[in-house]
């Protein structure tokens, strides 16, 4: 095999050819070299393209970066007002607490879960007493919390993989101005977001309060219209509750109730909110009304002339259930009328407040 490569050169027709011989080695050597720059060149020109989309993500990457950390200073600032707010709702709902005397059930609920404690040497959860000054108070020093450090991390290796900063070019400057800007973000909303679930229990918190608050001032509304305060009729109290003589049994007996002496045909009142169990002719009491207002307390009217409800009918305070008249054991127009707690009688002028 020859080991050179000849190589003429023609020049013009008067000049003779010249020749000269090239080393076949050097001659592989020069177009290996040469191929291995067009290779080189490529992959430079592709990394060199690349590094410039890399940029103009970078530069697209940092305008977001600022978008976002501005909006999230605002949604801080809206979270700053917001607890301020919050604040006032807590003391407005405490001092009705106080006023309704809830706060005082609470605080007998707490001591009696001390005596429990001290008794059986377990701590017993009180759910009641729970404080929501300091769900706020996390607000305020919460960078060493590990709640807020756990989300800080998570939000640092959610926007760590979004944004590409594992990317072979994370080295460069930009990508490292990026990753700075990255992480102050990540910081900035793992604030938010710690704030925003802390807001969020306090609300949720806040929320059961009020709904108990609500809830105690409905029953103690049902409760007010459940007691009976009201004279039934429009008339004077002709024989009061306690032991008397009885009229028909001519010995001293326990008078259940009170007599209400009035006109014939007067109408008889419901003297609070309740239910008619019983509307008919009794014994003794004649044309007869039972009602049941709840809470133990039932109201008893007798000896009317005409009834003017049916049994299972709700009935509102000041609705006319009857009228006065004198039937069965009665020496005159009147209304005897008993209230029993717990089916016990009780005297009815404990409750009456007209």
């Amino acid at each position: 095999m020859d080991r050179y490569f000849t190589v003429m050169l023609i020049p013009e027709r008067e000049k003779g050819v010249r020749s000269f011989r090239i080393p076949r080695i050097v001659f592989q050597a020069l177009v290996f070299l040469f191929v291995s720059f067009l290779i080189l060149l490529g992959i430079l020109s592709y990394d060199y393209i690349k590094i410039l989309n890399e940029l103009h993500l970078n530069k697209h990457l940092t305008i977001e970066n600022r978008q976002l950390r501005e909006q999230i200073q605002n949604f801080q600032n809206r979270l700053n007002t917001l607890n301020a707010d919050l604040e006032r709702i807590d003391v407005f709902e405490k001092k009705l607490r106080i006023i309704t005397g809830i706060e005082e059930m609470d605080m007998t609920k707490s001591f009696n879960r001390s005596e429990e404690t001290k008794k059986n040497g377990k701590e017993v959860p009180d759910q009641t007493s729970r404080s929501r000054s300091n769900i706020l108070k996390k607000l305020e020093n919460f960078s060493e919390d590990e709640g807020f450090l756990e989300i800080k991390r998570q939000h640092e290796q959610r926007i760590a993989t979004n944004f590409g900063l594992t990317s072979g070019y994370s080295f460069t400057k930009d990508w490292r101005e990026l990753t700075k800007q990255s992480f102050a973000l990540a910081n900035q909303y793992a604030a938010f977001d710690y704030k925003h679930k802390i807001l969020a229990n306090f609300v949720k918190d806040l929320e059961v309060g009020i709904h108990q608050l609500d809830q105690f001032l409905l029953d103690k509304e049902s409760f007010l219209r459940s007691t009976p305060t009201l004279l039934p009729t429009k008339g004077w109290v002709t024989s009061y509750y306690g032991p008397r003589k009885s009229h028909y049994a001519g010995r001293v007996k326990m008078h259940e109730g009170l007599d209400v002496g009035a006109k014939s045909g007067e109408g008889i009142l419901a003297t609070a909110d309740g239910v008619v169990t019983f509307s008919g002719h009794k014994p003794g009491f004649g044309k007869f009304v039972q009602m049941d207002h709840g809470y133990g307390v039932e109201t008893i009217f007798a000896h009317a002339s005409r009834l003017n409800v049916k049994k299972g009918e709700v009935i509102k305070r000041g609705q006319t259930i009857a009228y006065v008249g004198s039937t069965g054991y009665s020496t005159g127009p009147h209304v005897h009328y008993e209230v029993r707690v717990n089916g016990t009688p009780v005297d009815p002028l404990y409750f009456i407040l007209d």
